[in-house]
């Protein structure tokens, strides 16, 4: 069994070898007649009708050493001038696969980038930025309503847990109903925006409806006090006690 991982491992590692290799090589040269090309490949030159010979030489000249100092400076460059360092026969026998090989795979990754990954991802960071304008009209709103609230306790846990699950739930919705609605693509953008109202009204109406109750108690009652003084063990041990009588008189009560 162990052989058997370890050989596994190794084919899977040369699989993703030769495909680097292939990519590489076939982002270095454009067709296969350029990889089997010598020399260090062909110049675009842009002449003159009337230019002469020696206007045509320096311009080459001028030209090749230009088009080599740049590939000097670049990962293509240096890929090119290995490949065609090798001969004609190992490189129309290894290297013209690999380019084949390569050019495959960019394509192959270029069509699912282009028709699967770019949509989902365009869906999910437009449904980001709405669960983050849904927060910060939640923030605002809740602002307005209690002035002296510090953010901290505004932007809790469950108000934000609550604005992200809705959009959540908004953007399964927006993703599922083209499936079964053909002319949904009208009504999307009607959809992001009540979603986006939603989910900042609902948690903003459960935190206003929370901290009313809690000022409401806070007025009729004793406010809770943070700090308690130090108590010595006996005071702590009969505060227990009268706690634990409490809890079984509220369940069971004492017959009288």
């Amino acid at each position: 069994m162990a052989e058997k991982k370890i050989n596994g491992k190794a084919a899977a590692s040369a699989v993703a070898a030769v495909t680097a290799a292939g990519v590489l090589v076939g982002g270095a040269f454009a067709s296969p007649d350029e990889l089997l090309e010598d020399g260090p490949g062909p110049l675009v030159q842009s002449l003159d009708a009337d230019a002469s010979p020696a206007d045509d030489g320096g311009g080459s000249a001028d030209e090749e050493g230009s088009e080599t100092g740049e590939e000097k400076r670049s990962l293509r460059g240096g890929i090119r001038r290995m490949v065609r360092s090798a001969p004609t026969g190992v490189r129309a026998l290894v290297f013209v696969p690999l380019w084949a090989l390569g050019t495959v795979v960019t394509a192959l990754v270029t069509a699912l980038w282009s028709s699967v990954l770019s949509p989902v991802a365009a869906a999910v960071l437009g449904w980001l930025a709405i669960a983050l304008l849904a927060v910060i009209i939640f923030t605002l709103a809740a602002k307005t309503v209690f002035p002296d609230l510090p953010l901290k306790k505004i932007l809790n846990r469950h108000s934000l847990r609550t604005i992200v699950l809705l959009c959540l739930g908004f953007g399964m919705i927006d993703a599922l109903l083209p499936v079964f609605w053909d002319s949904y693509e009208t009504v999307s953008k009607l959809l992001k925006v009540f979603g986006s109202l939603i989910a900042a009204g609902v948690p903003l109406i459960f935190f206003i409806s929370r901290r009313k109750r809690r000022m409401l108690a806070e007025v009729e009652g004793e406010p809770v006090e943070l700090e308690t003084p130090a108590q010595s063990p006996e005071e702590c041990e009969r505060a227990a006690r009268k706690l634990v009588e409490d809890l079984a008189d509220s369940v069971c009560p004492k017959l009288r």
